[in-house]
Order: structure tokens, then C-alpha cells, then sequence
């Protein structure tokens, strides 16, 4: 078997979250004891943030992990920038959107001082590559563009939308970030890895998988500069050690803050947590292309095999809760859905009916493959399925990969890949964000790896693009969800925070809602500093 690869049969599943938690305890007071209590970074304006999200690529057109988005959103600009929430504000822009036709006709006027990090002025021409060039290379951001009709250059500093129906995510689909059009033509392999942006971070270095080092672009054009000079975020793949680097000076911060650290920060390093409700959610997406999970009975009898509530009290609390469907809470509470008539259909775990199901499917052997990334909390589910399949008598083999492989398998409908995948969707406050890119057709192969097909459910999620008239959305959306979990097409499981353990010598550090806009270290008039800690 290859790297990262385990046979969940063979009895040798990984220790508890009890026993690590019981173990660091031990180590974090041998840490304490061996060293001052006193943390200062020392590094002046220098900021490095440990992340269990590594960044895979630096291209905003092509690329879809929140590791990558989080340093393409340090380089890159959109036409519009989330506020302290998720309101828009003007950024590459030079003041609001004209709205004109009903809501089908946007038209934007460019700030006159916007550059890319050659010195050479941003155009309207590079806006409509921008918005063009994901649907032409069928992009993993192609949903977040494909509502336009038509882009339209007027003049070399205004930018005309048309739609073909009103879109009501218009303002999130505005913050899609601006490249350079024959930069990025020029060579893509290169600017994936090396791009010029027109944000205030320019690229110093890049390994894939591992870092991104940012320099501050000092002739930045927008109004507020960053303090910080240089801004590193480091690939770190456990918790544990998260937390150690940031003990021992070598992380100013690390995130996501894992449950499994979570209550030893303030104890072991001169730190503390922030945290903000986000927009991420986890689910197992099930295989509807090749294989056993093709049959409605094998989705079934695995809904039964693990005890949700539990794996989500042991992997996730107090960083996130359950949810049953796949809007994260606060989406699903503004939209006023459903959610206790859909936690009724939540199976409570029963290896006999499993097993029963599986002899009806005429699955009771064989072995299920379960994908996940290197993602600790996306593991722990994966095994924590694997161990319920044990208990209904079925085989199970969970295979984690390396973000970049994960993201190319999870999508590819074979079940010598996968049979069930643990997924994670960061989206907005809007509802598309999380169901059009995850389960509508248009994206299957892209960002939708269940290849679900149900006319019914593909009409709603489109139909729900194109109306103004929010109780018809929420209509949809609640119709198409209630068929998806019927149809066990994905098991939801929970909500996560966005969240931050950050060094007491990091002042003015916000988490923002929106996943991608973390780190934030410049907004208004405010900026993120780094100090030498008390």
C-alpha cells in the first residue's frame, strides 16, 4: 500500500482523540516546565502562520482549495472586497455598481490608480479575461462567473455585465479576483506558481504543498498598506505540532485551530484564540458514477453505520456543530429551512439494518474506499466510517491523500478512487455558494464529485439563480435539499469556525466570516502588527 494509505480491516486504527488529548496534557506541561511562559516573536513585521491548509497554487483562475485562496487573496484584487463583514466594498472599483435593465445590466468603472505588480495599469480588457477565462477552461470557479451572458469592455476603464436573469449573488460574484489577461496567457504553468497580482503581497517564494512566502508590494496603489513586510504560510500537518511551533516562536500563528488543541493554547504558548462563524462545512459525498454507492441501498445501509452526533462531539466540538444539511447553520437559520424536519432523516447508527441493506444490494462483501485528505478532522471522519462498516460486517479501506491528489480524485467518478469522500465546501452567506458548485451537473468532474443526476434537483438549483423573489429561492433550495438527502446523494456533517491561535505580540488581528479573506492584515484604517509579546 502506498503513503497514506490504510486498510481500516486491519485493526489498526489510529489513537483516540482521548488518548492524544491525555497524552498532550503530559507534554504540554514538560513544555512549560522546561521553558519561560514569556513569548515574543521578535520578528518585527515579519508574520508566519502555521496552517493545516497547505497552498497548492497561486492562480486565481484554476485554483480551489482554501489554502490557495487564502494567499491568492494577499495578492490578487477583485473589482469589489468584503467590509468587516460580507458586504462588498469597492476595491479594484472605483465606486459601486451601476445597476441598470431590470438587474440584468451591471456596469463598473475602474479606479484610475489600479496597477498589477509590473506597473502596468489594470484594464478593462484584463476584468473580462478575468470573468472569461474560467468558463472557457471549464475552471473549478466557472459557477462563480458562468450567471453572465456577456462581459463587455466600454472604453479601456469600464466594464460592462449582462445577465440573462437577475443573479442574487451578484455581490459575491464581483469579489472574483482580477489577473493580468496576457500575463497569464504568456504562461499559465509559470504564473500558477509566480503571478502578478494587484494586491498589496507580491510573491517572494513558492513550493506547492508546503509555503507561500508573500513580500509587501510597497508601491502598492490602494490606501491602506499593510504593516506587515513579509508574510509566510507554512504547511504544518498536525495539530500537535501547530501548536508546538507556535511554543517555540517558530509560528506567530497557526489555524485552523484544531478541537484537539484548542483548550492548551493559553497554557502552553502566550497566546490566544480567536474565532468567527464561518461558512465551511463538512459531508460525505457518496460515488452516484461507478461502483456500489451507484445503488440507493448501499448509500442507505451506509447512513447507518456511524453515529454522527458522536464523531461530531469527539472530532469537532467546540469549533463547529452538527448539521443535517448541506447549508452550514447560519445560512440554513437566515433562510428560514427546514432543518428538524431534516435531521428526521439523519439515521441513527444500526449495523443489523447495514448489513440487511448491503444483502439486499447484493454488497454484503467487498470492500468500500473511503478518500480523504490529509486533513486530520477529514481522516478521523473517514476512519471513524471505515470502523462503523466494521461493526455491519462490511470491509472498508481509507485511502488519504495530499491535497492537490485528493482534489484531482475526488471528482473523477471512478470508483477504483472512491466509493464515499469526506468534503468540504467554504462558501458566503448565499445559498449557491455552497449547492451549485457541489451538487449541480454543470460542475461534475469540477468541484462536484458525486455526479448526481436528477432533473428535478438540477432545475431548482439553476432556477434558483435567476429569481429576485427570495421565498421562491428558499422554495427551491429547500426542495432540491430535501431530495438530495433523501436520495442519500451526501451524509452533511457539521459546521467548522474559521479560527486563529495568534501570539500575544499580534495586535489588531480580526477573523473574518469569509474563509478566503483570512489572514486579513489591512482594512480601513487599521492594520495587523507585530510587537514582542508580554
Amino acid at each position: 500500500m502506498s503513503n497514506g494509505e490504510r486498510d481500516s480491516n486491519d485493526g489498526s486504527a489510529g489513537p483516540t482523540r482521548r488518548a492524544l488529548l491525555a497524552g498532550f496534557g503530559s507534554a504540554s506541561a514538560g513544555l512549560l516546565a522546561g521553558c519561560s511562559t514569556t513569548l515574543g516573536t521578535g520578528s518585527g513585521s515579519t508574520l508566519r502562520v502555521g496552517t493545516l491548509r497547505p497552498p497548492i497554487e497561486l492562480d486565481p483562475i484554476t485554483a480551489h482549495s482554501i489554502g490557495s485562496e487564502q494567499a491568492i487573496d494577499r495578492v490578487f484584487e477583485g473589482l469589489y472586497a468584503y467590509g468587516e463583514g460580507t458586504d462588498i466594498v469597492p476595491a479594484i472599483a472605483a465606486g459601486d455598481p451601476t445597476i441598470g435593465n431590470g438587474g440584468r445590466e451591471v456596469t463598473v468603472e475602474l479606479d484610475d490608480r489600479a496597477r498589477f505588480q509590473n506597473d502596468r495599469a489594470v484594464v478593462a480588457e484584463d476584468v473580462v479575461y478575468s470573468y472569461t477565462a474560467p468558463l472557457e477552461e471549464d475552471a473549478p470557479t466557472a459557477w462563480r462567473v458562468s450567471p453572465f451572458e456577456s462581459i463587455e469592455v466600454d472604453g479601456e476603464r469600464t466594464v460592462r455585465f449582462t445577465l440573462a436573469e437577475p443573479y442574487p449573488a451578484l455581490d459575491h460574484a464581483l469579489t472574483h479576483p482580477i489577473v493580468p489577461r496576457q500575463e497569464r496567457e504568456d504562461d499559465k504553468e509559470s504564473f500558477a506558481t509566480d503571478p502578478i497580482g494587484s494586491g498589496p503581497f507580491e510573491v517572494a517564494s513558492f513550493s506547492a504543498e508546503k509555503k507561500a512566502t508573500l513580500r509587501r508590494w510597497d508601491d502598492y496603489w490602494g490606501e491602506t498598506t499593510p504593516d506587515i513586510t513579509r508574510l509566510t504560510m507554512a504547511y504544518v500537518e498536525f495539530p500537535v505540532t501547530q501548536l508546538t511551533s507556535l511554543r517555540t516562536n517558530r509560528n506567530d500563528m497557526i489555524e485552523p485551530v484544531s478541537p484537539l488543541i484548542v483548550d492548551y493554547v493559553s497554557d502552553v504558548a502566550n497566546a490566544s484564540v480567536k474565532r468567527q462563524q464561518g461558512y465551511t462545512s463538512f459531508y460525505f459525498g457518496f460515488n452516484c458514477n461507478e461502483g456500489p454507492t451507484t445503488d440507493p441501498r448501499v448509500r442507505e445501509a451506509i447512513s447507518y453505520c456511524l453515529d454522527l452526533e458522536k464523531a461530531v462531539s469527539e472530532f469537532i466540538e467546540p469549533m463547529g456543530q452538527r448539521q443535517y444539511g448541506p447549508l452550514p447553520p447560519q445560512v440554513a437559520d437566515e433562510w428560514s429551512m427546514p432543518t428538524d424536519e431534516w435531521a428526521e432523516l439523519a439515521n441513527e447508527k444500526n449495523p443489523e439494518r447495514a448489513r440487511q441493506l448491503f444483502r439486499e444490494a447484493g454488497e454484503a462483501s467487498g470492500q468500500l474506499r473511503i478518500l480523504t485528505s490529509m486533513d486530520p478532522k477529514h481522516k478521523e471522519f473517514g476512519e471513524a466510517l471505515a470502523g462503523g462498516l466494521r461493526d455491519a460486517s462490511h470491509g472498508a479501506l481509507v485511502i488519504s491523500k495530499p491535497e492537490s491528489k485528493f482534489l484531482d480524485r475526488y471528482v473523477s467518478g471512478s470508483e477504483r478512487d472512491y466509493s464515499v469522500f469526506v468534503g468540504e465546501i467554504t462558501g458566503t452567506p448565499d445559498p449557491d455558494s455552497h449547492l451549485y458548485p457541489t451538487f449541480h451537473e454543470n460542475m461534475t468532474g469540477v468541484t462536484n464529485g458525486t455526479f448526481y443526476r436528477e432533473d428535478a434537483v438540477m432545475e431548482r438549483l439553476a432556477s434558483a439563480r435567476t429569481t429576485d423573489d427570495r421565498e421562491q429561492r428558499r422554495r427551491l433550495y429547500e426542495e432540491a435539499i430535501t431530495r438530495l438527502l433523501e436520495d442519500r446523494v451526501c451524509l452533511p456533517i457539521c459546521s467548522f469556525e474559521n479560527s486563529f491561535a495568534v501570539d500575544a505580540g499580534v495586535e489588531n488581528f480580526r477573523v473574518h466570516p469569509i474563509a478566503r479573506v483570512n489572514p486579513r492584515l489591512a482594512w480601513d484604517d487599521e492594520v495587523v502588527t507585530v510587537g514582542t509579546g508580554s
